[in-house]
């Protein structure tokens, strides 16, 4: 296409919402979902996840009937796999409503090892994604005048890294202005990351952010909700109204801990968020359901039918051993501790958002699929809606 407008490094970093750094080079404009301090000891793989998009999205201003971005995706081949790994989904909103979705199979490649080591290979083609920014419901059909400057946002894929080279129209781009609704920090696993939602649109921390009227931040890292220091002190250093922490399901499922270590980690991350929010709401999200290690320890691993399975052995009493059932109550019990000293600290039971009876949304026994995340959205929104549920006083109103 014939652009008349182009962006490229600080006029299209200005528009990237969602990420807690934007990275500006020569190559273009890369999101980051942690900081560069946060970065710079992490494990390899916490560093992969936060340069996944998960969340991450751009808001302009235009009145083109099209938007051409120009990327280079980086996709994450996992070990064992003997398929490739799934397309990059970019997707356009207008003024609230989805228009176009364009999937991307090229660009740079992440292969993980057998010894869970990665290794990026060289190069990555860059790939022209056009995004229509009118449907077959849109009344304008497409012939916007000059003055119909509409909020046009682009989602990026939640399970991809993205560098972008420039973004294009053919009449007038610019920046959106900065979102200013309240801004609510989310920390989790998978299960926030979203991959399993099958678009950006439909993770459940973007659902319940879009309902409640939040400027979402997903800081879910897909295997690395670890407790991580350097996590805590990126959400320490990033102002918000709310904060949320869903825990439990990558300790045990990479049996990463035992209670002896868990409980002061716990600690010390709110400690850390504490020194940079006094008096933020923050919640606390135990797990969701998870059968195979509700009562059994991880690691987690994959079944004989490819779903997950725990690893069962004795678990002799005193040892620390843990299992979902037991973070659940740890985490509560950290609750109850900190209660009379903190009384922005509020407790949400994974389980009420989804159940062990409703393992039917796992298909693969551990992440939800589409409806599931519906579901876990439409539930804690409907608990954000009564005021003496613990998610009543923990979200903006």
């Amino acid at each position: 296409m014939t652009a008349s407008t182009v962006l490229t490094g600080s006029a299209l970093a200005a528009a990237v919402a969602g990420a807690l750094d934007v990275e500006v080079s020569a190559d273009g404009v890369r999101p980051w979902r942690l900081p560069v301090a946060a970065r710079r000891y992490a494990p390899p793989a916490l560093a992969l996840m936060a340069e996944f998009c998960a969340g991450v999205h751009l808001r302009m201003l235009t009145a083109a009937p099209t938007v051409e971005l120009e990327v280079t995706v980086t996709r994450l081949s996992q070990r064992g796999s003997t398929r490739a790994p799934d397309a990059a989904p970019f997707v356009a909103v207008v003024d609230g409503r989805q228009t176009d979705r364009v999937d991307v199979l090229g660009g740079a490649l992440v292969r993980e090892r057998d010894d869970r080591s990665l290794f990026r290979e060289p190069g990555g083609a860059r790939s022209s994604v056009v995004l229509a920014l009118r449907d077959d419901a849109d009344s304008t059909g497409g012939a916007m005048s000059a003055a119909a400057m509409r909020l046009v946002e682009v989602w990026l894929p939640v399970d991809a890294g993205v560098v972008l080279h420039s973004v294009s129209a053919a009449s007038a781009l610019l920046a959106a202005p900065a979102d200013e609704r309240p801004r609510w920090l989310h920390y989790g696993s998978s299960i926030s990351h979203g991959a399993s939602a099958g678009t950006p649109l439909g993770t459940w921390p973007r659902l319940v952010a879009a309902e409640l009227g939040l400027a979402g931040v997903n800081l879910g890292f897909g295997g690395n909700a670890m407790l991580d220091p350097s996590v805590a002190r990126a959400l320490a250093a990033t102002p918000a109204a709310a904060i949320t922490l869903e825990l439990g399901i990558n300790i045990v499922g990479a049996d990463a801990m035992r209670e002896r270590t868990f409980v002061p980690a716990l600690h010390g991350f709110l400690d850390t968020l504490r020194d940079g929010h006094p008096t933020t709401p923050i919640g606390l999200v135990t797990a969701i359901a998870c059968p195979a290690v509700e009562t059994t320890p991880g690691p987690i691993r994959a079944g004989a039918d490819g779903r997950a399975t725990g690893t069962p052995r004795e678990v002799r009493p005193g040892d620390g051993t843990l299992t979902l059932a037991r973070t659940r109550t740890l985490i509560e019990q950290v609750a109850v501790q900190r209660a009379p000293d903190d009384p922005a600290l509020h407790l949400i039971d994974g389980l009420t958002l989804l159940g062990t009876d409703e393992h039917h949304h796992l298909p693969d026994g551990l992440h939800p699929d589409p409806a599931g995340h519906t579901l876990i959205a439409h539930r804690l929104t409907t608990q954000a809606a009564d005021p003496g549920a613990p998610a009543g006083r923990l979200f903006p109103r």
